[in-house]
């Protein structure tokens, strides 16, 4: 076996030094109301950030025809488990934050199932649909053959959107299971139909509570009231404050930003500048120069994913690094677009910027996966 790629430890790297940056520039506002520490959240994300990239660095030293497979199957079948019980647990266990059940508390120690479940979803397809999707003679049999992974995926999804109210997270791995059911060889028709039952299921989700048709009506107020002459909608800005104070601070940055610790959006205006807003944060305080630094981080990241999607010998691994590449890639651009109000905010993390050790240990482990398998692909 080759060894594996060194730019992608290096480009990973950059980044967990930049999250850490602004875990501690960025929440400094939340830190002094709550009486925290200036070193609050920076001491937290550097140990997730620690304990993430040591793991990271050793399962990229495992064989993967002996770890790949093992390791995929005990993320799916613990988190798939945990998302399933996460509703059900007492809120001792699992608190009702911001009016949604998300997350497993053990002490001082907060845990997000579903971040590692669309981990193990990009293992299960991949590792599926190597096996089965190669050739069928038509539309139905493909049909036929795709009817128990649909199945499967909307009861998930359904527990996701409606009992953890994440409907976010159940578009990220709607996208996903597209993408990979293309690079298996699924055909274009199928795509559409499932695209369009997607899309539906979407509109159903939004319609059947109240806070959603109010949050599309705002959002719509919000987006036409900034970037066309009039808006689309009668709607309010309240519930799309931050958003608003979002991109004043995206453009208070300008092009070379107001310095490190200067940003003055993050005392109070935007309350989630440190997790759902950090690149309007980064944006302030790094301006255009900054973001744009970034955003070739990140492209150079994904690239390399790619390469090894595209140069890995098994089907296996070449879906499943395409998997976590567009896993990257969607949540980076969504996050993206929704702090910028030109599609309504969805509460995703930003891969390796926001703060959030869940999100941490499952994009390090995802890395981890891709480093395993970069060392059976011909770089």
């Amino acid at each position: 076996m080759q060894k594996t790629d060194p730019v992608i430890f290096i480009i990973v790297a950059i980044l967990m030094l930049i999250g850490a940056l602004f875990s501690y520039s960025l929440p400094i506002f939340l830190e002094m109301v709550k009486n925290w520490g200036e070193y609050h959240f920076f001491w937290r994300y550097l140990l997730f950030a620690s304990v993430g990239f040591g793991w990271m660095i050793f399962l990229s030293t495992r064989n993967p025809d002996k770890w790949f497979e093992p390791l995929g199957f005990s993320i799916l079948i613990i988190s798939g488990i945990l998302v399933i019980l996460l509703p059900f647990l007492p809120e001792s266990i699992a608190p009702v934050i911001k009016g949604a059940k998300r997350w497993i508390q053990i002490g001082l120690f907060k845990f997000s199932p579903v971040e590692f479940f669309k981990l193990g979803v990009i293992f299960f397809l991949s590792w599926s649909f190597s096996r089965k999707l190669k050739t069928t003679p038509s539309v139905k049999e493909e049909f036929k053959l795709l009817g128990p992974y649909i199945i499967i995926l909307g009861i998930f999804g359904g527990l996701i959107s409606f009992l953890l109210s994440d409907l976010g997270q159940v578009l990220i791995i709607s996208i996903i299971f597209m993408v990979l059911l293309i690079a298996a060889g699924g055909r274009f028709k199928v795509l559409g139909v499932i695209g369009i039952v997607v899309i539906l299921i979407a509109i159903i989700a939004i319609f059947s509570k109240s806070y959603r048709i109010e949050r599309m009506e705002n959002w719509l107020y919000t987006m036409s009231a900034t970037f066309l002459p009039h808006p689309l909608v009668n709607g309010s800005i309240a519930n799309y404050g931050q958003v608003i104070s979002s991109l004043n601070a995206i453009h208070h940055g300008g092009i070379f930003g107001t310095g490190i610790g200067n940003g003055i959006f993050k005392l109070g205006y935007v309350s989630d500048i440190h997790t759902d807003f950090v690149l309007a944060g980064i944006a302030e305080e790094s301006g255009i120069f900054g973001i744009t630094i970034i955003f070739g981080l990140y492209a150079i990241l994904l690239h390399r994913i790619f390469k090894i999607s595209n140069r890995s010998s098994k089907k296996e691994y070449q879906l499943f690094a395409l998997g976590v590449g567009s896993l990257i890639a969607t949540q980076l651009i969504f996050n993206g677009l929704g702090i910028t109000s030109i599609i309504p905010l969805k509460g995703l993390t930003v891969p390796f910027l926001s703060y959030g050790g869940s999100s941490l240990l499952a994009f390090a482990t995802a890395i981890g996966m891709v480093l395993m398998i970069s060392k059976k692909a011909k770089l």
